[in-house]
């Protein structure tokens, strides 16, 4: 018993007491688990959103490869546009979507819409470089179980740098399909510092035979190639490649002019027999110049219709109209012993220029030639720099004619009068021509006129041991017949429908002496 301010307290006994633990331990047990249902509810959370978190970066570093994959080639494709010409944001997002992306689209990843920008690099090694291209891919990934976070996507931004760089080919076959599409015969060594390249998904889209040595840097055909007789490639060729696009399909063709006959403001005919200069007049009858006479000069302006030379003598011709009164007749015939000058400048002939019999040296300038170029004889033929646009009649190069030569010059061939004929460079003839080396033919010296179908008249382009052919010979629609070379330290790029090699060539890949190096480029992945 235990007195408390006055008052007697009885004590609980020791049995009592002991029965109260139970009580007591079953509240705490109580609580415990409580606090453990907490705690594992709250480590659930937190497991499953590192499961979820796992599981959507998981989504997002496959998306990001992929769409890195994208932006490479985008950016490869972009580079290659830009350097030949073409439209390279329209490249960037061909080769985008075909790795997956399509600007504007969903993918297969995500439902969220695709950005593609193509722009030259604000930023890194090649900040501001008019040669380079960025292309940059984002699209937001949608989450899974990081939504239970409140977080429904997660933003992807890949991008890469593509490069333009002169191409490591220079020989191309366009024809897809035909067997034979590039083919050598007879006896033939080919030694050339860039590749071979053949569309053509034929067995034997790529065929020799003879005694045939081609030595390059690679050959690729996309079918297959067959090989007859003493055959050997330098390194072997690699077939199945890929199919490729015309290098230069991004090359903007000249304009043509137009030729408008001038009205006559002469009668009858003029007839000249001596050193005369003459003044410019449309002869209904036209002009002739005849006899031993010596040296005739022609001032600029409009003569016709047709001039017409047989005899011996010089002739200077100035820039102006020389036309052939209408119909097929010539604009322009020298015909013996007699020597052409035509004085810097522009010229446009309606009709025909013919040049027949000993008129070495004769002298061309640019212009319309608007029925084209006919040349026979034993001639010297010099071009003077420029663009010539062949309105149907070809370039015609037949007989003893010795040399012809010209530097700067670009050969634009196209339909016209008496409708579109090839080019004709036959004979022995040592035969030098170049290219421009600056604006925006440069490095083309023939370019044939796309719109040319396919079963158009094929091109000989033929020289003796010692010709050269420094440019690209450009004949996307029609068949090359070739047999040339490089100058020492010089390049050549031949790209035609179908290609037929017929003797010992040199292929040099120098594009030093261009302003942007070769015409056809390559995109090159730099960062």
């Amino acid at each position: 018993m235990v007195r408390e301010s006055g008052k007697a307290v009885s004590q609980p006994s020791g049995k009592e007491q002991i029965s109260r633990f139970p009580c007591h331990f079953s509240w705490l047990r109580a609580k415990q688990r409580g606090q453990i249902l907490v705690i594992m509810t709250g480590g659930l959370f937190v497991l499953i959103g590192f499961v979820g978190l796992a599981f959507d970066l998981g989504n997002v570093r496959n998306s990001r490869r992929q769409m890195q994959n994208a932006a490479d080639a985008a950016a490869v494709a972009a580079a290659q546009a830009l350097g030949n010409g073409g439209d390279y944001n329209a490249a960037a997002q061909q080769a985008a979507a075909q790795n997956g992306f399509t600007s504007g689209q969903r993918t297969a990843i995500s439902s969220y819409p695709v950005s593609i920008t193509t722009a030259t690099p604000s930023g890194g090694s090649y900040s501001g470089n008019a040669q380079a291209l960025q292309v940059t891919i984002s699209q937001l990934q949608q989450t899974y179980f990081l939504r239970v976070l409140g977080i429904n996507s997660l933003a992807v931004t890949t991008g890469a740098v593509g490069l333009a760089r002169s191409g490591t080919a220079c020989i191309y076959s366009l024809d897809p399909a035909s067997n034979g599409a590039f083919s050598m015969n007879g006896n033939i060594t080919v030694n050339s510092s860039c590749g071979i390249l053949v569309d053509s998904n034929s067995s034997s889209g790529l065929t020799v035979n003879g005694n045939i040595n081609i030595t390059d840097t690679f050959t690729g055909v996309v079918g297959n190639f067959s090989a007859n007789g003493n055959v050997a490639f330098t390194p072997s060729p690699n077939a199945g490649i890929a199919a490729f696009a015309d290098p230069l399909a991004g090359l903007a063709a000249p304009t043509v002019p137009t030729c408008t006959q001038a009205a006559t403001n002469k009668v009858g005919s003029l007839s000249v027999t001596s050193t005369q200069t003459i003044n410019p007049g449309v002869y209904p009858g036209g002009v002739s110049v005849s006899g031993i006479f010596g040296t005739v000069t022609f001032n600029g302006g409009a003569w016709g219709n047709a001039i017409s030379t047989n005899g011996i003598g010089s002739i200077v011709l100035n820039p102006g109209q020389y036309q052939n009164g209408g119909g097929a007749g010539n604009s322009l015939a020298i015909n013996g012993n007699t020597t052409v000058t035509m004085n810097a400048g522009q010229y446009t002939f309606c009709g025909p220029v013919n040049l027949n019999g000993n008129t070495s040296p004769a002298t061309l300038s640019p212009g319309f030639y608007y029925g084209g170029i006919s040349i026979n004889g034993n001639q010297t033929i010099q071009f003077n720099p420029g663009l010539y646009v062949l309105g149907g009649g070809g370039l015609s190069i037949n007989g003893n004619t010795s040399s012809m030569s010209g530097t700067g010059v670009t050969f634009y061939n196209t339909t016209g009068l008496g409708g579109y004929k090839a080019i004709k460079l036959n004979g022995n003839t040592q035969t030098n021509l170049s290219a421009p080396t600056t604006g925006s033919l440069q490095g083309i010296l023939f370019f044939q006129d796309r719109s040319i179908p396919t079963s158009g008249p094929g091109s000989i382009v033929n020289g003796n041991s010692a010709s050269t052919f420094d440019g690209a010979l450009y004949f996307p629609t029609t068949t090359v017949t070739y047999n040339g070379n490089s100058s020492i330290n010089g390049y050549t790029i031949l790209v035609a429908y179908d290609i037929v090699w017929n003797g010992n060539s040199t292929v040099g890949n120098n594009y030093s002496s261009l302003a942007n190096g070769s015409p056809i480029k390559n995109g090159l992945l730099v960062q």
